[in-house]
């Protein structure tokens, strides 16, 4: 007996994930129903308003849009075009005794390597070139649209395919398949190289939520090393790129719903559908459902998710974060440290000091990660001077999500006060009188993302070997016709892998998705603006 084809879906999250996956199925003629309980689109690549002030989320630049590249080319088939600017002076990483340029130019970051650090200047570019080397394989297998876990037939074929046509490139990402980070470090001989691998770690633990000990290599090469495939800012910033998505998604016939959550979830063996119900009062019955979120979102404990919320860090559970929100005098910050209008400029900086991840440290774990948005003028209000610009600043950091909840009221504004006094003392020790320049602030935690995004724990499963090699979870689920989208899903943390996953929980509903082969150098330039 046929089973009922899938006519109609219901796509949970309009995330980066929830957004790809209605835009594909709208394409190929699907009834979708776009459900997001916030009122803007992008989940954690979207933006909030605070005090009349605008913040992005989370995400603010993005990767793979490159000519030829994985976003750019998933953006097109799905018919959104934005103006994008391109960033070289990515961030700066200010270590205890040094700081180390991240650029997107190749020949510069080798150049940045070799004057960062001169102490195994030969042993840290060889590392790289195996870094360079991995990241180029796991690209390749990102570009082909090959997905883990293996789910079906067509999976099966569509990796050999893959490998076969890329034999010596794949190859050499296999040789370290179970490899972890810190296993390289120690094959190169660097593993008791202080400041390089304090470095590593800060940057693993921004893209993949793991330190190197745990970092599954191979597709932590492609972390460390896609600033230089190209680092984009598109114009309006990335919560634009999500307004431009699902705008495209109206167009298509997308039933876009803001500030609609799920209260409840059912699914009836009679009709082979689900029913889908809002606290707006909407009621829906879908042939399928993609839960792009990251967090259940039915009552039933049983339900599929593919996030781990687990107390222990080390086992590859999900992080949490702490941000304070500032607004900073525009003139003392290019006073102190560098004018924003420099093209020489960072884009971020990133602070990494002893705040380890497994310590048992009392406050945000691993490195302090600081963005600088765009100049606003600054209001007499904000007690900043007559004539100054304001300059928004974002500083986040990593925690364990269990330390916030439940806590009494008393005991969470006083950690919140000493959290927000310890993240600005690990500041000024690195760039100095920082926190002197602050107009205006305000610190969100845990309880903050549950408010907002329905979920305490944020940037996806760490890229350990067991999350990315052995057991990556996939779009498809035990429960008929419900599917996984996301950051938490394969392959991983970030923007450009949650937009993936969409394609993917797509072609799992409709397998025509994706048939047309994908070619390497199909995306138009005319994306960039230079």
């Amino acid at each position: 007996m046929r089973s009922r084809p899938i006519r109609s879906v219901a796509v949970v999250g309009a995330g980066m994930g929830g957004l790809t996956a209605s835009l594909y199925l709208a394409q190929r003629g699907h009834e979708v129903f776009l459900l997001e309980r916030a009122k803007y689109p992008g989940g954690t690549a979207g933006f909030y308003a605070k005090r009349g002030m605008v913040y992005p989320t989370g995400a603010t630049l993005t990767f793979g849009l490159e000519p030829g590249g994985l976003f750019a080319s998933i953006l097109q088939e799905v018919g959104v075009h934005l103006p994008l600017y391109p960033v070289n002076h990515v961030m700066d990483v200010r270590l205890p005794d040094r700081n180390v340029p991240v650029v997107a130019s190749r020949a510069e970051w080798l150049a940045a390597l070799k004057t960062s650090f001169p102490e195994r200047a030969s042993q840290v570019v060889r590392f790289w070139r195996a870094v360079e080397k991995t990241a180029q394989a796991a690209y390749l297998f990102a570009k082909a649209r090959a997905a883990l876990p293996v789910q079906t037939r067509e999976d099966f074929l569509h990796i050999l395919a893959t490998m076969a046509a890329n034999k010596s490139m794949l190859g050499f990402g296999v040789q370290r398949l179970r490899a972890t980070v810190a296993d390289a470090l120690r094959e190169f001989h660097l593993d008791d190289y202080g400041p390089f691998r304090l470095f590593i770690d800060a940057q693993l633990f921004d893209a993949v939520q793991t330190t190197s000990e745990w970092a599954a290599w191979l597709p932590s090469c492609l972390a460390l090393d896609i600033y230089r495939y190209g680092v984009w800012l598109p114009q309006g910033g990335v919560p634009a790129l999500a307004a431009a998505m699902a705008d495209r998604a109206r167009t298509l016939g997308v039933h876009v719903l803001f500030s609609n959550t799920v209260t409840d979830a059912t699914y009836s063996q009679a009709s082979k559908q689900w029913c889908l119900r809002t606290n707006r009062g909407h009621e829906l019955c879908v042939d399928a459902v993609v839960n792009a979120t990251g967090t259940r979102v039915t009552t039933q404990t049983d339900e599929p998710v593919s996030g781990d919320n687990s107390a222990s860090q080390v086992s590859g559970a999900q992080w949490g974060a702490v941000r304070i929100d500032a607004l900073m005098s525009g003139q003392g910050v290019q006073e102190a440290w560098f004018h924003r209008d420099d093209p020489r400029a960072p884009f971020a900086i990133q602070i990494a000091d002893d705040a380890g991840v497994d310590a048992p440290h009392e406050g945000p774990c691993g490195p302090l990660y600081i963005t600088f948005h765009p100049e606003e003028p600054a209001e007499d209000r904000y007690g900043a001077p007559t004539g100054d610009h304001a300059i928004r600043v974002t500083v986040s950091a990593h925690t364990r999500p269990h330390d916030w909840l439940n806590l009494p009221k008393a005991m969470y504004h006083e950690r919140k006060q000493r959290w927000l006094q310890d993240m600005f003392e690990r500041i000024d020790r690195r760039l100095p009188h920082f926190s002197e320049h602050i107009v205006t602030c305000s610190m969100g935690t845990p309880l903050t993302y549950a408010r907002y995004l329905n979920k305490a724990w944020v940037g996806g499963v760490p890229l350990t070997v067991a999350n990315a090699i052995s057991r990556p979870r996939g779009p498809k689920t035990p429960w008929p016709r419900w599917y996984l989208a996301g950051d938490t899903v394969f392959p991983g943390p970030g923007m450009l892998s949650a937009a993936l996953s969409g394609f993917f929980a797509a072609r799992s509903i409709d397998p025509r998705i994706g048939q047309r082969a994908y070619k390497m150098h199909e995306s138009p330039s005319s994306l960039v603006r230079r």
